[in-house]
This record gives structure tokens, C-alpha cells and sequence, in this order.
């Protein structure tokens, strides 16, 4: 098959495309642009400070992947909904996704507030990273509410190809948290120095303004899908059936893959102060040279989920070819910026020595994992997910993880003693595998899945 018969490069498609990825993209720098600044304010306070805030954060990472699976299994519904132009279903979509991560979320904030100590305890046995860590947690959580809710209805806009809107809120929550964080951590403008629950407090503000901001953008602008709060408590009906058929693998993956994600960071824990302070820093960063790669992947379950719903499967494929090609290039790049700023970055950073010098060990190994990501998250949490095929991508998303990397980073750094490069290495060593498994799958043409209430188009025999 010839190149321009296989791929969409061309000026019906690319542009499109772009005007999708590039919002998409640079909504993750904004909001990993919140983590960095957290990070290095908090980096100017010295080891304890920066671990406690990273694992007094690791129940909203849980959080975040709960949601997020609401939200992306609502999305490729959605997306389908969206080719076929049934807002009605949309609507009753988006409110049944937002009263779930509201319960969600409330159960999160409820267990964080009670037992925040006992939580810290699970990640260190260093008292005072537990106390401040537990500072953090109790107030962070106050905020936990309000992202869920405003970030399952931004998620559905992104599905229907309303893209901007997410990038705008939290463009302006960036700014209110970093200057927030500023008062607080440090204690200006007449305000108490509060350290890590200074950081907790500017998290919380960020996350309410985003609510208010959806809020408003909901009553005063969004005639796309015409959702409103009252679409919250509306009849779900025949859409509960499919909604969980879709939904429930992609949370379950979401959620797995999140605590297997915790699980790294309790074995990198376990094995030094330094390893847990480099960690830390190296995932903000790797968080910063993703998002590109995030930005295409999010970009491909929305084209995908809207061509499956259209009916046009010849399209979709293209779209799915188009995309993984795309996602390398960008993961070329992501290497090549990681190993650019790997000495600024950490010139900017108050930490050991030892913790230093791990840490630029990891953002050499996360700069070579970029490209293999890159296919790695567009393959299974874009085309995969958008085409509806959630329960192959839960199936390889979770085992890479619980049977393949967990396992060898665990064995190398309790009983093998590797150092702290190599163990990090191979608890990262599923995207290997994903990755492998995703473009195959990609390839054989058989990830299409209308998802959608109604009249079906044929799919493809497994």
C-alpha cells in the first residue's frame, strides 16, 4: 500500500489534527507545569519537604486514575455519540460519568482527612516526612471534589472536539496556584510560611477556581452539548448497560495501573531518602516531555471514537497509522529535550548530592524511553481506547505491570541489590511490551468497536 493511501498527511487531515493535539498538549503543560512549580518551591526547602509532598500526593494520583477512567471510558462513548450527532446521549453520558467520580472522590477526601498519618506510613518510616506528608494529604484532599467534577466535564468537551476550553481554565488555575503556593510555602505578602501545607492550600484554590470556571463556562457558552448541572441528576437508562461494558475496563485499568504506579514508588521508597527525593523530581520532569505524547494520544481516541461512530472504518485505520507516526516524532523530540534540560533542571533543585546524582541517571533513562512511550500510550489510551476496544487494552495496560515489570523491579533492588538506575529501569520496563502488543494490535485491524445504543455497523471478527 502506498504511503499517501495508508496515512492522512495532507491538508485535510493535519490541520485538524493540530488544532486538537496542541491545546490538548498544552493543557498538560499547564497543569504538569503546576507540578514543577510545586516541586521546586518545595525543592528550596530541602529533601523532607519535596518526598513528603510527592507521597502525601500519591492518594490524589489514585484519584486522578480513577477519574480519569470515568471520564475516558464516558469519552469514547462520547466520541461515537459525537460522529453520529446525538447529543441527547452525550448529555446523559457526561452526567452519569460526573455523579460517579463525585461519590468517587468524596470516599477519597473522607479517608484522607481521617486517617492521613496512617496513610504516610504505608510510603516511609521517617517521622518527619510522615508529619508533613500528612499535612499535606488532609488539606489537599479538601480540593479532591471539585477536580473531579470540573475535570469529567472538561474531559467530555475534549471528546466532542471542544478543546480550548479545558486548555483556557487551566491556564488560569496555573497562575492562582503558583501564586498561591508563593504566599504560603514561603510566607509573603503578611501571610504564615507554611511549607508543604502551603503548597496543599495553593493545590486547593487551583482546584476550586477550576470548578467555578466550568461552571460558568457550562451555563454561559457550551451549546455543543447543551449539558447542565440538571443533566447530573438525568435518567441514565439504556446507557448504563453500555456505559459500564466500556467504562469499567478503562477504569479498572486506570485504577490497577495507578496502583501498580504506587507500588513503584513504595519499592523506590523502601531503598533510599535519595532514591525517593530523585523519583520525585524525575517524575515532574518526565511529566513536562509528555505532554506532547499526551497530546496526540488524546488526540487519536477522539478522531478514532468519532470515525468508528461514523461508520468509517477505512478512515479509522488511517487515523490510527497517521497518529502512531506522529507520537514517535514527538517522542524523538521529548528525548531530546529531556537530555537538554536535564542539567538546568537540576541546577534549580536544594537537594543531596547523592539525590542529584540519581536523579540525572533517571531523566537519561526516561529520555531514551520516549519514543517507545510515545507509541506506548497513543496505541493503547488513544486508538485502542477511542476505536472501544477497552477490555484488550485493560488486559496488556495491567499485566505488563503486575507480572512483568513489578516483579523484576522488585527482585532487583530487595534481593539483587542493583543500584538505583537499574531498578528504575526495570520497573519501567513494561512499555516495552505495551508497546509491542499495542502496534500489533493496531496492525491486525482489529480494534474497532461501536459502543453506542442502536443501530451497529459490522465489526471485525476477533
Amino acid at each position: 500500500m502506498k504511503i499517501k493511501e495508508r496515512f492522512l498527511f495532507n491538508r485535510a487531515f493535519l490541520p485538524g489534527a493540530i488544532a486538537i493535539i496542541l491545546p490538548i498538549a498544552l493543557q498538560n503543560v499547564i497543569n504538569y507545569g503546576v507540578n514543577l512549580m510545586d516541586s521546586v518551591m518545595l525543592g528550596q526547602l530541602g529533601d523532607v519537604a519535596i518526598s513528603a509532598a510527592n507521597l502525601g500526593g500519591q492518594p490524589f494520583f489514585l484519584l486522578t486514575m480513577f477519574c480519569f477512567g470515568i471520564a475516558s471510558g464516558a469519552g469514547v462513548m462520547i466520541a461515537q455519540y459525537w460522529g453520529k450527532g446525538d447529543t441527547e446521549h452525550i448529555r446523559r453520558i457526561t452526567g452519569l460519568a460526573l455523579r460517579l467520580a463525585g461519590v468517587v472522590s468524596l470516599m477519597f477526601t473522607a479517608v484522607c482527612i481521617a486517617i492521613p498519618e496512617q496513610i504516610m506510613s504505608l510510603f516511609t518510616s521517617n517521622p518527619d516526612t510522615i508529619a508533613q506528608g500528612a499535612d499535606y494529604l488532609w488539606i489537599i484532599s479538601i480540593g479532591y471534589v471539585f477536580y473531579s467534577l470540573s475535570n469529567c466535564y472538561l474531559t467530555s468537551l475534549r471528546a466532542v472536539e471542544k478543546v480550548g476550553v479545558s486548555m483556557a481554565v487551566y491556564g488560569i488555575s496555573f497562575f492562582i496556584n503558583v501564586a498561591v503556593n508563593y504566599v504560603f510555602i514561603f510566607g509573603k505578602l503578611g501571610a504564615p510560611a507554611l511549607g508543604v501545607k502551603g503548597a496543599a492550600i495553593g493545590t486547593v484554590a487551583a482546584r476550586v477556581s477550576e470548578f467555578i470556571m466550568s461552571v460558568i463556562y457550562m451555563y454561559a457558552f457550551d451549546k455543543r452539548t447543551g449539558f447542565r448541572l440538571k443533566h447530573f441528576f438525568g435518567r441514565a437508562g439504556d446507557i448504563i448497560k453500555p456505559f459500564m461494558k466500556t467504562s469499567l475496563p478503562v477504569v479498572g485499568n486506570e485504577l490497577l495501573w495507578g496502583f501498580g504506579t504506587v507500588m513503584i514508588t513504595l519499592i523506590i521508597s523502601n531503598l533510599s531518602d535519595d532514591f525517593i527525593a530523585a523519583g520525585s523530581i524525575a517524575a515532574v520532569v518526565n511529566q513536562i516531555a509528555i505532554v506532547g505524547i499526551m497530546g496526540v494520544a488524546n488526540a487519536a481516541a477522539v478522531l478514532t471514537g468519532k470515525a468508528v461512530g461514523e461508520g468509517d472504518s477505512v478512515r479509522a485505520q488511517k487515523i490510527a497509522d497517521t497518529m502512531s507516526v506522529l507520537a514517535f516524532a514527538v517522542g524523538v523530540f521529548g528525548c531530546a529535550l529531556l537530555l537538554a534540560l536535564r542539567s538546568p533542571i537540576l541546577s534549580i533543585y536544594e537537594v543531596s548530592a547523592g539525590a542529584k546524582e540519581i536523579t540525572s541517571q533517571l531523566i537519561i533513562i526516561l529520555a531514551a524511553l520516549q519514543p517507545v512511550l510515545a507509541l506506548d500510550i497513543t496505541c493503547i489510551v488513544g486508538v485502542l481506547r477511542g476505536g472501544g476496544d477497552t477490555k484488550f487494552a485493560f488486559l496488556i495496560d495491567v499485566s505488563t505491570v503486575y507480572f512483568f515489570a513489578l516483579p523484576l523491579g522488585a527482585i532487583a533492588g530487595f534481593a539483587l541489590n542493583f543500584p538505583a538506575w537499574a531498578v528504575y529501569l526495570l520497573l519501567r520496563s513494561d512499555t516495552f511490551v505495551k508497546t509491542v502488543f499495542g502496534i500489533v494490535r493496531v496492525a491486525r485491524r482489529k480494534w474497532q468497536r461501536d459502543v453506542t445504543v442502536g443501530e451497529k455497523r459490522k465489526e471485525p471478527a476477533m
